[in-house]
């Protein structure tokens, strides 16, 4: 176990059940184990240049246009090769599409993130003891001033807010009357677990009753614009996802992908974006849910009540 793995597992920390690579919080101590392969910003910096603008605003890339560059890039150099080599799991913003300032963001601050203090040498400095840092700064991975100015750096070029408080545990009647919302979970759709931060940003661990009682679990991430929020999903392969869109019961289109393992609902409001991970796919030791259950499943959410 490295000395970040065994930081990182001294603290409580608030995350998702599965899947969802959550921001680790509570306490100023509180650190992010790093162990996905640093990528060069250059190369996301010469992909984002190859996608053209009419092409980002329609996202005709799907989930690739969700890809952070410290999570992999789509490597097609071995596309005519004989001998197949297995994709490297690939990680997604949750902010936002790549031509969005929260998408960006975060990218930058990822990059920094996986180039940082590499041998853990000034994290072990810091220890189990305070970093002496700012309080605005203890719900973010930050133990040094040189990660704190950086913070600092990339929130006020992308012109967002930092997140000051946090509320956990919340019932469902809480999270609306919190978020300022509607009631946006149908009759067959429940929550079980949210956290919510000052500016209505959400998550909830919550499960959807679908035909003949099958219950599925989900995880539903709600980013509120104009703030920064540290949160990513390692999405495994995007060739193995089947995309497409549709229009839920409530009015709103969504983006809906299935794989074998796993699938997402995802929705691009005026306010905030949305990422539910449905922990079901359509391999029979994964749910065998079908497209039209996943349809099913993104209607029992009422998408207009959060616009």
């Amino acid at each position: 176990m490295s000395f970040k793995e065994k930081y990182k597992s001294v603290f409580s920390q608030v995350r998702s059940l599965k899947a969802i690579e959550m921001e680790d919080f509570i306490m100023k101590q509180s650190i992010r184990k790093s162990g996905r392969k640093i990528v060069a910003l250059a190369a996301a910096v010469c992909l984002l240049a190859a996608l053209s603008v009419s092409a980002l605003a329609m996202n005709l890339f799907g989930l690739r246009d969700m890809i952070l560059p410290s999570g992999g890039i789509i490597d097609n150099e071995n596309t005519n090769s004989n001998t197949e080599t297995p994709a490297s799991p690939k990680i997604i913003s949750l902010q936002g599409y790549s031509d969005s300032k929260e998408y960006q963001a975060v990218a930058e601050w990822m990059a920094f993130l996986d180039s940082y203090d590499k041998d853990g040498e000034l994290l072990a400095k810091v220890g189990n003891g305070p970093t002496g840092l700012d309080e605005k700064y203890s719900l973010y991975l930050v133990y040094t001033q040189e990660m704190a100015d950086k913070l600092e750096e990339i929130v006020e070029k992308y012109g967002l807010k930092l997140h000051r408080a946090i509320e956990l545990d919340l019932s469902e009647e809480d999270l609306y009357k919190r978020a300022g919302t509607g009631k946006f979970l149908g009759e067959n759709n429940s929550s079980f677990s949210a956290y919510i931060y000052e500016d209505g940003t959400f998550h909830i661990d919550g499960e959807v009753v679908l035909d003949e009682n099958r219950t599925i679990a989900y995880q539903m991430m709600n980013c509120v614009k104009g703030s920064f929020t540290d949160v990513i999903l390692n999405i495994g392969n995007p060739e193995d996802y089947n995309e497409w869109t549709y229009t839920t019961s409530s009015g709103v289109t969504v983006s809906l992908s299935i794989s074998p393992s796993e699938s997402l609902i995802i929705a691009d409001l005026n306010n905030s974006f949305v990422t539910i991970n449905v922990l079901a796919g359509s391999d029979p030791m994964n749910g065998a849910i079908t497209t039209l259950d996943l349809e099913a499943f993104a209607d029992t959410f009422d998408f207009s009540a959060l616009n």
